[in-house]
């Protein structure tokens, strides 16, 4: 690259564009919510006037799909299969339970992503470190109806944001306490980690190094390691809520028939069946 020429290309941007700070530490689904009427798609707690509201929605939601209720088998990918209790043209209805709480992985919520849109999911529990996998289960189920932009209506036993706190057994994970208790690993990590690379080691990413654990102590390498990815599963606990939010918001909810991907190949088809008719009018 010539950084010259790259350098005067900056100076020009800063000159002629607004610039924006994509760091910002503003959550910009939170804030769109808070100036929009949201619709009640999450209810809670788990009592019964929060059961009776949700089972109602569900049923307003049947009624206007105009369908019956039925069970069925929806394919995954290399055969495997996902049995859905409840679904009726494109709506589909399950437990925490049963899309967390078992072998379930992103391939199945990539699956009832496409297929359905709109899902209800009940039953949702107060995460906490008993239920950690369960709760990671449900962050990559949120994020595949999120990237399809399928409507979703919940019901939990708290607020979206008291979902990822934890409760009396204990927070989902402490981020603070694994950072005191890892300074002696950090400080070794620093000090040592890169000091003993081959000419090998040295042509990879260090990451991949450090995950191999052949640079420093093996404690040393879980304990970063560790480190690590629970910075970035708070990351994921965050967003997981934040998206939770937005899923509420006239904003994307007026987007779910545009957006989501059974509603583009209904569009395609007709457009498609258009060309056909006019072309056979000519």
């Amino acid at each position: 690259m010539q950084k010259e020429i790259f350098l005067q290309l900056v100076e020009k941007l800063e000159d002629h564009c607004q610039i924006v700070s994509v760091g910002s530490e503003i959550d910009y689904r939170r804030l769109i919510a808070q100036r929009s009427v949201n619709q009640v798609h999450y209810f809670h707690p788990l009592d019964s006037g929060a059961a009776q509201e949700f089972d109602k929605m569900w049923s307003e939601v049947i009624s206007q799909s105009g369908g019956v209720v039925k069970n069925m088998t929806l394919p995954v990918m290399f055969g495997r299969t996902i049995e859905v209790p409840e679904s009726c043209n494109g709506v589909a209805r399950f437990s925490f339970d049963y899309l967390c709480g078992r072998a379930v992985g992103a391939a199945d919520y990539i699956a009832i992503a496409n297929n359905f849109h709109t899902v209800f999911i009940s039953h949702i529990p107060v995460m906490s470190m008993r239920i950690r996998d369960k709760a990671r289960r449900f962050i990559t189920l949120i994020d595949e109806l999120y990237n399809r932009h399928c409507r979703l209506f919940c019901s939990a036993a708290c607020s979206i944001d008291d979902l990822f706190q934890g409760t009396e057994e204990g927070t989902l994970f402490d981020l603070e306490r694994q950072v005191i208790s890892s300074t002696s690993v950090f400080t070794v990590f620093w000090e040592f980690s890169f000091q003993f690379e081959t000419e090998m080691e040295g042509s990879k990413l260090r990451r991949d190094v450090l995950a191999e654990g052949s640079v420093t102590s093996s404690d040393a390498s879980s304990g970063i390691i560790s480190l690590l990815s629970a910075e970035e599963e708070m990351f994921a606990f965050r967003r997981a809520a934040s998206r939770l939010i937005e899923m509420q918001t006239p904003l994307y909810l007026d987007g779910v028939r545009h957006l989501h991907p059974s509603f583009q190949c209904e569009r395609i088809f007709l457009e498609n069946d258009g060309s056909r008719n006019l072309q056979s009018e000519i």
